[in-house]
């Protein structure tokens, strides 16, 4: 937990930072508002009018902010009684879906602190500035203490200064495009006009704003998640709670970028969006937070929804903007703390407040109608010694500094809260996890994900989950969804129990070509992934078991070249070594590790040229000539080994037609033989290979 004091100076922002949030939003998404189907509220009656008491209105509210979408205290109490993020997520954004960012790509953050018109930056190795055509590369030494780029006519200028000396503009050939700073180390450290400086990842750039200029933060979305993360939620609280607050972060800043009305920035960076305070925010809790839920959003119709959270709802979740924004009460958000709070207001300073005299009576005159007291102040009607005005809740709570519009004044509403009897909702819970006993140490044929004793086809959808079918020579089992976020990846490998546990893991490989571990577990789904340490520009990877005679699992690939290798496992969670494979994989236009193919106990690998497949069979020194196995495949669009399906101790194989159908060919040592056709269609979807 974060210091008492710490939480007393968070507390503000968080529940704060959400009422200006929206009014940035709307003129976003001018036009869209109309174009959601809303849920008309069940407005309340008007509150009885009431007059101060010993010349003071007393003001009772609950929560802490808007009331939409997630409650922050609500998904640290959910995982307090022991829900996963998954779970958290499900009751804040109903009707939604977890889905892989379709284009995860960079977000442009606009540095609001940073108001001088001019990009500061301190020298970095390998900085360079460019107008997205030429570059220019930074000169370094002491003499270069500090670079600017400024605005220059319609175009910029390049100044830099020595330690205490005066700035001196340099030449440097650009043209008047706008202007990117960026460095081999992939951060910078910007200016800004305090003197302070504060750590950037990926690039800096000034976008032209009349004759002066803006600082813009290019930076990738996952990057961008870890530092808003922390500065939306303490990164000390429950890690479900602190996971559920990345994806909702995550999908914020998506839906933002999807509706940028402006061509120099996707969101900014302060409590009008999301909080965003660069590089040096980040924390080691909200890092893993953010990769146990790589490239995860909440999707609704196929888009990122609107994830709007707030600090509490004091119970009760209100209705928003679009029809998936549901009502709803809130059994979590006072788990943690009680959410309530009185505000003591004066009935002269009442009345000065809205310029109405001395404040005799107040009233609610509308509600949004969802919770106790009829729900949030809509209109408020003062009348005072000189007159009477009618405001809006929120324009109420803003002039005292009330921590929200969900009050009642002088208790002159009756509370609707539930009785003790009754059933609070609760969202509704995943299936129950299945448990499974350890298989056979580093065992990676055959594909085994929730069973010993079954063999197992691993599908990637198209929404990126990760789903299970178990393979018989009869017909494929029910799908199983193991896991998500797995869309993103350039290649999703099936591994085999890489770490000897006793489960099947998974090797991804990033958009960034970097090889991650992703650990089976007890209830087969995966744990957080662990980075391999290996940087893979190959266009052929694949899961092909222990090559080495080790016990430990590898993988095999091949170069563009035709460069074929193996990455060795150490039995733990990282790589032992590379080595290159013998002869020329040049043929290859796929790569597949088969198992053992002729059952002499060897794992072997499969290749595709044309519409022939070849199997290379394992020998005591590395592999043999390639053999033709079958022909025709050149209308498969993908296959995938399983194992031995019919118990003959040879290893066999699944294919996808380009209609998404399914078929099994089985080894008989020498070729493949057709065999069962699956039912169903499986279009749009994947093999882990």
């Amino acid at each position: 937990m974060s210091s008492p004091r710490q939480h007393a100076l968070q507390q503000p922002l968080l529940g704060l930072r959400r009422w200006a949030r929206r009014l940035v939003v709307a003129g976003l998404a001018v036009g869209l508002v109309g174009a959601s189907s809303v849920t008309a509220s069940p407005t309340a009656a008007a509150d009885s009018a009431t007059s101060p008491r010993s010349g003071n209105f007393y003001v009772t509210g609950a929560g802490f902010g808007h009331g939409w979408g997630m409650s922050q205290y609500g998904a640290y109490g959910a995982a307090r009684k022991g829900l996963t993020w998954k779970q958290i997520l499900a009751f804040y954004y109903p009707k939604t879906v977890r889905a892989a960012l379709p284009n995860t790509g960079t977000i442009r953050v606009w540095v609001t602190a940073d108001s001088d018109g001019s990009l500061t930056f301190k020298p970095a190795a390998g900085a360079r500035v460019s107008d997205g055509s030429r570059t220019y590369t930074l000169p370094t030494g002491s003499a270069y203490a500090t670079w600017r780029i400024s605005r220059s006519g319609s175009g910029y200028t390049l100044s830099h200064k020595s330690s205490g000396g005066s700035w001196k503009t340099r030449s440097t050939g650009l043209g008047t495009g706008t202007w990117t700073a960026s460095s081999s180390a992939g951060s910078l450290r910007l200016v800004l006009p305090s003197g302070s400086t504060r750590g950037y990842r990926g690039s800096l750039s000034l976008i032209k704003r009349g004759s002066s200029g803006r600082s813009v933060n290019t930076v990738s979305v996952e990057n961008y998640v870890r530092a808003v993360v922390p500065s939306e939620m303490p990164t000390s609280w429950h890690p479900e709670a602190v996971k559920a607050q990345a994806v909702a972060a995550r999908t914020y800043g998506a839906f933002l970028r999807a509706r940028s009305a402006s061509s120099g920035y996707d969101i900014c960076d302060t409590t009008s969006c999301q909080v965003y305070r660069g590089m040096d925010n980040e924390t080691a809790n909200g890092d893993t937070a953010v990769r146990a839920t790589a490239h995860v959003i909440m999707s609704f119709g196929g888009k990122p929804a609107y994830t709007q959270f707030t600090s509490s709802n004091g119970g009760q979740i209100t209705t928003g903007d679009y029809s998936y924004q549901s009502a709803q009460k809130d059994p979590y958000d006072g788990v943690i703390k009680d959410q309530s709070w009185s505000k003591t207001i004066s009935a002269s300073r009442l009345g000065k407040a809205f310029g109405v005299g001395t404040a005799k009576r107040v009233q609610v005159t509308k509600r949004d109608g969802y919770g106790r007291w009829g729900g949030r102040v809509t209109t408020i009607k003062i009348t005072g010694s000189k007159k009477s005005v009618t405001v809006s809740g929120t324009t109420f709570k803003g002039k005292f500094g009330m921590r929200g519009n969900y009050f009642t004044v002088n208790g002159t509403s009756s509370p609707s809260k539930p009785s003790p009897s009754t059933p609070l909702p609760a969202p509704t819970p995943e299936p129950a996890p299945v448990v499974i006993k350890p298989g056979k140490k580093y065992a990676a044929f055959p594909r085994s994900y929730r069973s010993t004793s079954r063999v197992d086809l691993l599908l990637i959808t198209s929404g990126g989950d990760l789903r299970r079918y178990p393979v018989s020579t009869k017909a494929l089992g029910a799908g199983q969804t193991l896991d998500s976020g797995f869309g993103s990846f350039t290649h999703v490998l099936n591994a085999g129990d890489w770490n000897g546990d006793g489960y099947a893991d998974v090797v991804a490989r990033t958009s960034r070509q970097r090889l991650v571990l992703y650990r089976g577990t007890s209830t087969g789904s995966f744990s957080t992934g662990i980075d391999l340490g290996v940087v893979s520009k190959h266009r052929y990877l694949s899961g092909v078991g222990d090559l080495n005679g080790d016990r430990f699992p590898d993988l095999m690939a091949i170069t563009s070249g035709g460069v074929a290798s193996v990455i060795y496992g150490n039995g733990a969670t990282g790589v032992k070594g590379v080595t290159t494979v013998a002869g020329s994989w040049s043929k290859a236009d796929w790569l597949r590790g088969a198992g053992d193919f002729n059952a002499d106990g060897r794992l072997d690998v499969i290749t595709r040229s044309g519409s022939s497949l070849y199997v290379h069979l394992r020998t005591a020194n590395g592999f043999a000539a390639r053999k033709p196995i079958g022909t025709g495949f050149g209308g498969v669009s993908s296959i995938t080994a399983v194992g031995d399906v019919d118990g003959d101790e040879r290893g066999d194989l699944v294919t996808r037609s380009r209609a998404g159908r399914l078929q099994l060919y089985r080894s008989n040592g020498t070729k493949l033989v057709r065999s069962t056709a699956y039912t169903g269609s499986f279009s749009g979807t994947r093999f882990a290979i």
